[in-house]
């Protein structure tokens, strides 16, 4: 396990949900912006315990997740958060075929 990996499943081990459950700023932001432009399919690599990724499923877009960390797909499925995650890196994509969107990436603050 990477250093990076092990840092994310201890710190999702020992703070659970950390960011609580309200999505940060830039995900409204990139909802509003994706609702504008038509954007259908969301990529949200890091996408933790799902905080983010409920503000993009509410508005009817598809949303795909990819998390390093095993505790927080974990914490997210706990939750109630029934969509694809793909356990990894992101530096290990791809891990499908499919064409998103958007993609949006919280850990950056950052809409692509």
């Amino acid at each position: 396990m990477t250093q990076t990996a092990e840092f994310w499943k201890e710190s999702f081990k020992e703070k659970q949900t950390m960011w609580g459950f309200e999505p940060a700023d830039s995900a409204i932001r990139a909802k509003d912006l994706f609702l504008r432009e038509g954007i259908k399919d969301v990529l949200i690599p890091g996408i933790g315990y799902g905080r983010n990724a409920k503000i993009f499923i509410e508005s009817g877009m598809r949303v795909t997740g990819i998390e390093i960390s095993q505790t927080a797909i974990g914490l997210a499925r706990k939750n109630k958060l029934d969509i694809p995650v793909y356990h990894g890196s992101v530096t290990d994509m791809p891990f499908d075929n499919c064409l998103y969107g958007g993609i949006f990436s919280a850990t950056r603050s950052s809409i692509y």
